[in-house]
Formats: structure tokens, C-alpha cells, sequence
């Protein structure tokens, strides 16, 4: 992985902002930050990747007409929940196991192998137990975690610390991540009724899109499939 500490650094800001954009319903004081601090202006990795551009146009659009964060506030949360919560079937639906097991049953393996990963890291993440471990917002924190692991090792001179979480990160991505990404990016642009959340959607996979780009995978826009590329 051909990135410095200082790149890793401003990646894991980055992987957190979207957790947090994916994992918590919005409300006013989160609206009016955001607006106030022009939070989507810029993004501190991944700037390259047109799916991250785009993201930040769509968020920083929709803050820009912003006139009352209390109103505002209450109409992200209605997509929010409509499409990550649900009150039924969340329109699209943030656990892995949702894309990758079969009848789409949420808690399976992918949920247990997941579950194992933060294990062997020592985390527990405050909100397991109340959602599948292999919930985007989770994973996208798992590997800001990851990242600042590696600048830790390389910051210590530690080359087999910073080592073993480039390959945990890399693995991870490309194992539980990227396989869906794609088909979830899909059912928010075709359910979300913001600009703020369509923004969301295309900011995360972006995101990882351009985190794949760094361990040389890329992605097929006629299939939309990530893959190695062939050296």
C-alpha cells in the first residue's frame, strides 16, 4: 500500500466522517455543525474519485439551502430511517449479510466472521449487540481503525505492526465490503429523497473505491464489480 502516515492519517478522518454519515440519524445540532463549519467542502482522501466529488457537491448543495436545521434536520432523519433503519425493510439496507448470504438473512456468517476481525484488533464496538456486527457504519470505523494502527506501526518503526494492518485492511475491504457496495450505492440513489443522502451514498463508495485503487483493485463500471488488476 503505497501510502505515508500522514495520507493513512487523513484517510481514517475521512472513513470516520462516513461511518458517522451512514450509522447515526441526523439531528438539528449535527445539521447546523455542518453547515455552520461547511463540513462537505472538501474531503481529506479520495478527492480524485468522481463518486467522492460528486458526494461532497450533493451534501454541500443540499446544507447550502439549509434555512431552519430543525426542519432540515427532521427531513433527513425520515430518510435516514426509511433507508438504513426502517421501520419495516429498510430501501437500502446497511448489513452485509443483507447482500451476501443466502435469502438475503441477516446475523450469518458473514455477521460471525466479521465479529472475529474486530475481535483479533481488541475492539467491541459500543453499538454491537444492538446491530449486526457487519453493519457498514461498523466497518467503515473498522477501518479507520486499521489505518491509524498502521501509522502507529510505522510511526514506532514497528514495520511488522504496520504491516499486519495494511493486510487486515486489505482483506477486510475486499472481503466484506466491496462485494456490495456497489448494490447498495444503487438503492440509495434510487430511494433516497435528499440530495443528502444520495450524497452519502455516493461519498462511501467512493471512498472505497479509492481505498481499493490503493491495494490495486479496481472497479468495472459495466458489471460493477470490484477486482485485482491484472500487472
Amino acid at each position: 500500500m503505497g501510502m505515508n502516515s500522514e495520507e493513512l492519517a487523513s484517510a481514517s478522518v475521512a472513513f470516520d466522517l462516513a461511518a458517522r454519515l451512514v450509522q447515526c440519524e441526523p439531528d438539528e445540532t449535527w445539521i447546523a455543525q455542518c453547515v455552520k463549519v461547511d463540513a462537505f467542502s472538501e474531503s481529506p482522501f479520495g478527492g480524485d474519485d468522481p463518486a467522492v466529488r460528486g458526494g461532497l457537491e450533493l451534501l454541500s448543495s443540499w446544507c447550502s439551502n439549509v434555512q431552519d436545521p430543525c426542519i432540515a434536520a427532521n427531513e433527513a432523519a425520515r430518510d435516514w430511517l426509511r433507508l438504513f433503519a426502517g421501520a419495516g425493510a429498510p430501501e437500502a439496507p446497511i448489513v452485509e449479510s443483507v447482500y451476501t448470504e443466502p435469502n438475503s438473512t441477516m446475523f450469518g456468517r458473514s455477521t460471525i466472521a466479521v465479529h472475529r476481525e474486530y475481535a483479533r484488533w481488541g475492539l467491541k464496538f459500543e453499538r454491537s449487540g444492538k446491530e449486526p456486527d457487519d453493519a457498514l457504519g461498523l466497518m467503515l470505523a473498522f477501518c479507520a481503525h486499521l489505518m491509524r494502527e498502521q501509522v502507529r506501526g510505522i510511526q514506532e518503526n514497528d514495520a511488522a505492526s504496520a504491516g499486519a494492518a495494511a493486510t487486515a485492511l486489505e482483506q477486510f475491504l475486499a472481503q466484506h465490503m466491496l462485494p456490495w457496495v456497489s448494490a447498495w450505492r444503487f438503492l440509495v440513489n434510487e430511494h433516497a429523497k435528499t440530495d443528502y443522502y444520495r450524497g452519502v451514498g455516493d461519498l462511501v463508495f467512493g471512498l472505497e473505491r479509492a481505498l481499493a485503487a490503493c491495494f490495486g483493485i479496481a472497479f468495472n463500471e459495466s458489471d460493477g464489480t470490484f477486482a485485482y488488476r491484472a500487472d
